[in-house]
C-alpha cells in the first residue's frame, strides 16, 4: 500500500481514537495501534501513537487549562510515570511483549468488568489537592512501563485513578500525566533510532484527525453523565485487555 494512502488511513483512525481522548482523557492507543497495525509495522505505529498523545495531550490542555491545577498531585506521579516509560521504551527494544502483554491484558479484563457491572462510584469527596501517596506513585511508575513497554498509555493508572476520582477531575488528572509520559516514549524511541523520518505523511494526516478528534470529544465530555462514563471507562479498559491478549 502506498505511503501516502496509509498516512490518510491512519489520519481518519487518528481522528476516531482522539474522540476517545477528548472525551475521556485517554485511550487513543486502544484504537489507534490496534487497527493501525494492521496496516503498518506495529513498532512504528506504537511510536508515532506516542507522538499524537503529545499533540492531543497538549492541544486538549489548550482547550482545558484547568488541567493544569492540582500540580501537587499529578507532577509527582507524571515524573514516576515518565521513569516507567523511559524504561518500558527501552525494553521494547530489546524484549518481546508477548507474556507480559497477555498477562497483563488478562487482569485488564477482569477489571473492567468490575467497571462495567461492579460498584466503582468513585470517591464523591476525592478532590486531587493532596500529595501524591507511595501507591500513587508505585501506580505511576508500573503504568509508565506499561505504556512504553506495550504502547497502550497505561491502563493502571487509569483503572486506579478512575476508581478514585469523578469524571471532571480524573480528566484533569489524567491528561497531564499521560501527557508528561508521551513526551518520554517518543523522546526515548527517537534517541533508540524507532522513529521513521522517511515517511512524512505520516507526520501530517495523523496530527490533523487527533486535532479534529480532540474537539469532538471535547464537546461531548459535559453531556456524559459519571454513570455513563464510568461504563465507558470499563468499555474502554476492556476493549484494552482484549486487545493485549488477542495481539
Amino acid at each position: 500500500m502506498d505511503t501516502f494512502v496509509i498516512a490518510l488511513a491512519l489520519g481518519v483512525l487518528a481522528l476516531f481514537a482522539h474522540v476517545i481522548k477528548g472525551l475521556t482523557g485517554f485511550g487513543p492507543a486502544i484504537v489507534f495501534v490496534s487497527i493501525g497495525s494492521l496496516i503498518y509495522d506495529p513498532i512504528e505505529v506504537i511510536v508515532l501513537a506516542a507522538l499524537l498523545d503529545i499533540i492531543g495531550g497538549g492541544y486538549l490542555s489548550y482547550l482545558n487549562p484547568e488541567f493544569f491545577k492540582n500540580k501537587r498531585y499529578w507532577v509527582p506521579i507524571g515524573s514516576l510515570m515518565v521513569l516507567g516509560a523511559i524504561i518500558g521504551s527501552w525494553t521494547l527494544s530489546v524484549v518481546p511483549a508477548a507474556v507480559f502483554e497477555y498477562l497483563l491484558g488478562a487482569a485488564i479484563v477482569v477489571i473492567s468488568l468490575w467497571f462495567l457491572f461492579g460498584d466503582a462510584d468513585p470517591d464523591e469527596g476525592a478532590d486531587g489537592s493532596q500529595g501524591i501517596r507511595t501507591l500513587d506513585g508505585m501506580v505511576g511508575a508500573f503504568s509508565g512501563f506499561c505504556g512504553g513497554f506495550t504502547g497502550m498509555g497505561g491502563p493502571p493508572l487509569i483503572v486506579y485513578l478512575g476508581a478514585k476520582f469523578k469524571k471532571d477531575l480524573f480528566r484533569a488528572v489524567i491528561v497531564p500525566i499521560f501527557l508528561m509520559a508521551a513526551v518520554a516514549r517518543f523522546s526515548t524511541y527517537g534517541y533508540l533510532g524507532m522513529v521513521d523520518t522517511d515517511a512524512l505523511w505520516l507526520y501530517v494526516f495523523p496530527p490533523i484527525g487527533v486535532v479534529f478528534g480532540n474537539n469532538i470529544g471535547d464537546r461531548l465530555f459535559e453531556h456524559v453523565e459519571q454513570k455513563w462514563f464510568t461504563v465507558l471507562i470499563g468499555i474502554v479498559l476492556l476493549l484494552s485487555g482484549l486487545r493485549l491478549i488477542l495481539n
